[in-house]
C-alpha cells in the first residue's frame, strides 16, 4: 500500500475496504507530520493490487480538505510543478508505469504542519485457483502508533470460505506467511463478512525494525451455480458472473518452446529450468506435451505429443536439465516451428484431440538471428496460430523486451509473465500454470438479447477457455426502455469434452438483490465495474493494436471514461493544490493590551476589539483548550446540515440512515433549525432570495442569508459579511480567530467556517458561501451543519435537530426502480410511512455527493407536523 522513499512521521494509518460482488473499493488514510523549519516534499511509491485503479485522492491541510481533480497526465504534471515552484502544498497521483501497478504520490508538506491524505483505489477481484484474493500492501517504512484496517465483504451468492494471512517480505527467497491473522465475523447467512486487523507497535516490530513489510491477504470463495451463473442488475447496468463447477476436465495439449541461445546464459537459463520443473510438476496425466528448443536452429525433443505420465515427466526434466545456452537467437523460427508441431500433432487423424491446445514460450525476447523485425514476427506468429491456440509467454531477466512478449501473447488469446532476476522462478510462477492447468470449457460465447441489452456496451463476451477455479465476467447496459417488468433471457454456449454445451439464464431486470443496498455496499458498483472493465479492455486493445488510427481512437475513449469515472490510468493523473491564502490576522497581542485598560471607548468604525469583555479569551487559531488544527471537513463528522436552496440532509444516528428534503421558504421567514431546551440552544435561519428569477425558472432561489445561534444568554450571528459574538464582538471573514470560554467558544477558520463549541460534545458550524466577482444573479448565503451532536439532549427538536433520536427504516422489499432509473422506496418512522426517492446530494462542505432518501412536498410526513410549524415567531 504505502512505501516511503522519504520518511516523514506517520501518526496514523487507516485502511477501510469494501467488497461488493467482487468489486473492491479501498480507502487509505495517512496522517503525516513535517517537523522541519521549511517545506519538504514527501514522495511515496504506492504498491497496489495488480489490476487496481486509483479513484480519488485528497489532502487535508490546516483542517481544510482539498479534493484532487483528475486531468490528462501532462496537464496534471504542469499544475503540480507550478504549485511546487510557488511553495504551495500540493499532491499528485499518477501511474508510474503501464506494466507495473505502482503509483507515485508526491506531497509537498509545509513547515511545522500536519497533512492528512486520503487515497481510494478500486479493482475487480478475479478468481484464481478457486479463491478471490483481496490483498493490501502495508509497508510504511517505520513503526506507526495506530494502524487500523477494516474490510467488509458482501456476496449475495453466499460465502463458502474466508481466511486471512500476513505475507511478510522476509528475504528475497524466503517469503514468510502467517495464517489466521486479524478477526473474522460472518453475518447474514454467510452473505456478509467483516474483517479487522489492528497490529500493535510491538507486533509491527516483530515483523521488522522498520515496521510492517508485507501484504495482508484475504482469500474467500462463494457458492457457484452450475447454470448460467449470477447476473445482477443495478440502475441500468449489469454484471454477469459465470463459474460453473462439476464439469469434466478437458484434455490439454502443450508445446513448450524454450530459448537456449547465448543471451539466456547464466541466471536466465537457470531460472528457465526452475520454471520448467515447476510447470512439468503441475501437468495432469490426462494432458499431452512436447518440447522445442531454439538457438539459431530448432530442436524437437520427441516426434509426437507425450502423455504426462510420471515416467514421461521425469524424462522431460532430465532433458531440461541437460540444456545449455549457446549461439544466436532465431526466435521467429523457433516459435513458428513449435506452433506448426502442435498443429501437425493435434490435427493428425490418429492423434485427433478434442480439447485445449496451447504454446508456452520461455525466452528473454531478444531475437538476433533470422527474422529480427518484431512487427514481422508478430504477423508471422498470428498467421500461424490463426486463432486456434493460445500463446503464453514467460520473459526472463530485467532487460527482457516484455512489451513485445506481452503484445504477442495478448494478440493470440494468451498472457505474459515477467520473471525477475533477483528471486526464484518457482516462487514467481506460483499459481501461473495452475490458472491454465485444468480447462473445463473452451470457445465460450455469451449471447444477450439485442432488444434488451445495449450490445455496444458489452465488455468481452467471447473467451477461448474457461479453467477450473477461475471465473468469467461480462458487464453491460440495459436499454432504458426495458428496465421495468422485463425478463432478460440469455444463453452461454461452449465446448466441453467432445460435445457442445449451453447454459441458459433468466433474470428480471428490475429486481435488485437486497444485499446490494446494504450500507457497506460500494455505491453504484455495477456502473463503476462496467467502466473499470471497459477502460481495461480499451487499454489492452490499444497496447496490441498495430493501426495508428485505431490506437488513437481507443486512447481517446479510454481517456474520456477515465476522466468521467475519476480513475487514474496510464492516461490520467489526480492533482490537488492548496490555494493561496491571505495572510492571517493575529489579534492576541492587541486583545491582551486592550483588556488591560480600565476604560476603553468604542470605536466609531465598529472596531470589535475595543469592546471585548476582559473575561473573553481570544487567540489567532485555536479556541480555549482545543488543538490548533481542527477537522474542518472530515466526512464522518458532517452528520446533518441545511445548506443551498435551502436543502436539508440529516443523518439519523439510531438508524444509520441519511434522509434529505427541501423547504420552500419565502423572503423574510425565519425557521427554527435546532432547539435543545436542556442545553439552552436555539439555531435559526433567515430566508433571503436572489434578486432575479433565473432563466427557465418559475421563482427566485431562496437561501439562509443569516443564521443565529442562541447559546444560553449569548448570541452568535453569522452572515456572509461578518460574525458577531454576543452582540459586541464583530469579526470579518478575513480573520482566523477563536474567542470564548471552555463552555462556549467561536472559531473562525479558512475564510469560510465559523465553528461554535458548546462544551466538549457539541459542535455546530456555519459555512459561508460568498459571491465572487460581479455576478448580479447571485447572493451570498450560509449553511448550518451539526458536526458533533453527541451532547445534544433527547428533547432536541427543530428541522434538523428532531432526527437525533428517531428510528427510521427503509424496507428493502419496497424499493423499486422505474424506467427513468429512479429508485423509490417506503420509509417508516414511528406510525408514519413516507414515499422517498434515492438521490445523490452535494455536501457543500466536502464538495462531494452523499446518497440519501429524499422526501418531497416540504418533507411532509418526514418531519413532525407541517413545515410552517417551525417558523420563528417575530417579536
Amino acid at each position: 500500500m504505502v512505501f516511503f522513499q522519504r520518511k516523514p512521521e506517520i501518526s496514523k494509518l487507516q485502511i477501510r475496504g469494501r467488497v461488493t460482488s467482487r468489486f473492491s473499493s479501498t480507502t487509505v488514510t495517512s496522517v503525516l507530520r513535517n517537523r522541519a523549519d521549511e517545506a519538504a516534499e514527501a514522495v511515496f511509491v504506492i504498491r497496489l493490487p495488480e489490476e487496481a485503479f486509483i479513484a480519488n485522492f485528497s489532502m487535508k491541510i490546516d483542517g481544510v480538505v482539498y479534493p484532487a481533480n483528475i486531468e490528462e497526465k501532462e496537464k496534471a504534471q504542469k499544475i503540480y510543478d507550478d504549485a511546487r515552484d510557488r511553495g504551495q502544498s500540493a499532491g499528485q497521483v499518477k501511474q508510474t508505469s503501464e506494466k507495473v501497478n505502482s503509483f507515485k504520490v508526491s506531497v509537498s508538506v509545509a513547515k511545522k504542519t500536519f497533512v492528512t491524505f486520503e487515497l481510494i483505489y478500486q479493482e475487480m477481484l478475479t478468481r484464481k485457483n478457486g479463491y478471490f484474493e483481496h490483498r493490501t500492501s502495508i509497508r510504511p517504512g517505520q513503526i506507526v502508533k495506530t494502524i487500523d484496517m477494516q474490510v467488509a465483504i458482501l456476496e449475495s451468492q453466499g460465502l463458502t470460505e474466508v481466511n486471512t494471512s500476513w505475507v511478510g517480505d522476509g528475504n528475497k527467497n524466503d517469503i514468510i506467511t502467517i495464517h489466521d491473522v486479524g478477526e473474522i465475523k460472518l453475518k447474514g447467512k454467510d452473505t456478509r463478512c467483516f474483517i479487522s486487523y489492528e497490529p500493535t507497535a510491538d507486533e509491527q516490530r516483530e515483523d521488522s525494525e522498520d515496521g510492517l513489510e508485507g501484504d495482508f491477504v484475504i482469500r474467500y470463495d462463494v457458492d457457484h451455480p452450475k447454470s448460467g451463473g449470477e447476473l445482477q442488475i443495478v440502475n441500468g447496468y449489469f454484471v454477469h458472473y459465470f463459474s460453473p463447477e462439476g464439469l469434466p476436465v478437458v484434455r490439454k495439449n502443450v508445446v513448450f518452446v524454450i530459448d537456449v541461445s547465448g543471451s539466456m546464459n547464466g541466471r536466465k537459463i537457470q531460472q528457465t529450468k526452475e520454471a520448467m520443473y515447476t510447470i512439468l510438476d503441475d501437468m495432469r496425466e490426462v494432458d499431452f506435451f512436447n518440447i522445442v528448443t531454439f538457438t539459431d536452429i530448432t530442436t524437437t525433443w520427441k516426434n509426437t505429443l507425450q502423455q504426462a505420465t510420471y515416467t514421461n515427466i521425469q524424462r522431460a526434466k532430465k532433458f531440461v536439465k541437460s540444456l545449455t545456452a549457446l549461439y544466436g537467437t532465431n526466435l521467429n523460427e523457433g516459435l513458428i516451428d513449435g506452433i506448426q508441431l502442435l498443429q501437425r500433432l493435434t490435427e493428425n487423424t490418429e492423434d485427433s484431440i478434442h480439447g485445449v491446445s496451447m504454446v508456452i514460450m520461455l525466452t528473454d525476447g531478444q531475437p538476433t538471428n533470422g527474422e529480427t523485425r518484431l512487427n514481422v514476427i508478430e504477423k508471422n506468429v498470428e498467421q500461424a496460430i490463426d486463432g486456434k491456440y493460445s500463446l503464453f509467454n514467460l520473459g526472463f531477466g530485467d532487460n527482457v523486451d516484455f512489451t513485445f512478449l506481452e503484445k504477442l501473447a495478448l494478440r493470440n488469446r494468451g498472457l505474459a509473465r515477467k520473471i525477475y532476476d533477483d528471486s526464484k522462478a518457482s516462487v514467481q510462477l506460483e499459481g501461473f500454470f495452475d490458472e491454465v492447468a485444468t480447462p473445463l470449457l473452451y470457445n465460450v460465447v455469451f449471447n444477450y438479447p439485442e432488444e434488451i441489452v445495449e450490445i455496444n456496451s458489452l465488455s468481452q463476451t467471447t473467451f477461448p477457455n474457461y479453467f477450473k477455479g477461475t471465473e468469467l465476467v461480462v458487464t453491460g447496459k440495459i436499454k432504458k426502455s426495458h428496465m421495468s417488468n422485463e425478463v432478460l433471457e440469455m444463453t452461454i454456449g461452449a465446448n466441453s469434452v467432445e460435445t457442445a454445451i449451453e447454459f441458459p439464464l433468466s433474470v428480471e431486470t428490475e429486481v435488485v438483490p437486497e444485499l446490494l443496498l446494504h450500507k457497506y455496499a460500494v455505491d453504484d458498483f455495477a456502473q463503476r465495474l462496467w467502466a473499470y472493465l471497459s477502460i481495461k479492455d480499451m487499454l489492452q486493445r490499444r497496447s496490441i493494436s498495430n493501426n495508428v488510427t485505431e490506437k488513437d481512437e481507443l486512447k481517446e475513449k479510454a481517456l474520456q471514461l477515465s476522466l468521467e469515472y475519476h480513475f487514474v490510468t496510464p492516461l490520467t493523473s489526480l492533482v490537488v493544490v492548496k490555494p493561496d491564502e491571505d495572510k492571517k490576522e493575529y489579534v492576541q497581542d492587541e486583545i491582551n493590551s486592550l483588556s488591560e485598560e480600565r476604560e476603553v471607548q468604542p470605536s466609531q468604525s465598529g472596531g470589535s476589539f475595543a469592546r471585548m469583555a476582559s473575561q473573553i479569551q481570544a487567540s489567532p487559531v485555536r479556541g480555549p483548550g482545543r488543538p490548533s488544527s481542527q477537522n474542518l471537513a472530515k466526512r464522518k463528522q458532517w452528520k446533518s446540515f441545511a445548506d443551498g436552496d435551502p436543502h436539508f440532509m440529516v443523518n439519523v444516528p439510531q438508524s444509520d440512515l441519511y434522509v434529505c428534503f427541501n423547504i420552500m421558504g419565502s423572503f423574510g421567514e425565519t425557521y427554527r433549525l435546532i432547539h435543545d431546551p436542556e442545553n439552552g440552544i436555539t439555531v435559526t435561519g433567515n430566508i433571503i432570495e436572489e434578486p432575479f428569477v433565473r432563466p427557465g425558472k418559475l421563482k427566485k432561489r431562496s437561501y439562509f442569508g443569516e443564521v443565529t445561534f442562541e447559546i444560553g444568554k449569548k448570541t452568535i450571528t453569522v452572515n456572509p459579511s461578518e460574525i458577531i459574538f454576543d452582540g459586541i464582538h464583530e469579526f470579518s471573514w478575513d480573520y482566523d480567530v477563536s474567542i470564548g470560554s471552555p463552555d462556549l467558544s467561536l472559531s473562525i477558520e479558512g475564510h469560510r467556517f465559523a465553528r461554535i463549541y458548546v462544551g466538549e460534545n457539541i459542535t455546530l458550524v456555519a459555512l459561508r458561501h460568498a459571491v465572487t466577482g460581479e455576478n448580479i444573479m447571485k447572493v451570498g448565503y450560509m449553511g448550518v451543519y451539526i458536526e458533533n451532536g453527541q451532547g445534544l439532549s433527547s428533547k432536541v427538536h427543530g428541522l434538523i435537530g428532531q432526527f437525533q433520536d428517531k428510528e427510521m427504516l427503509v424496507e428493502n422489499e419496497s424499493i423499486r426502480v422505474n424506467e427513468d432509473f429512479e429508485v423509490h422506496a417506503i420509509l417508516k418512522l414511528e406510525s408514519r410511512q413516507v414515499t422517498v426517492t434515492k438521490q445523490y446530494r452535494m455536501v457543500p462542505a466536502l464538495a462531494q455527493k452523499q446518497p440519501c432518501w429524499f422526501a418531497g412536498d416540504n418533507a411532509a410526513g418526514l418531519i413532525d407536523g407541517h413545515h410552517t410549524d417551525y417558523l420563528q415567531k417575530q417579536i
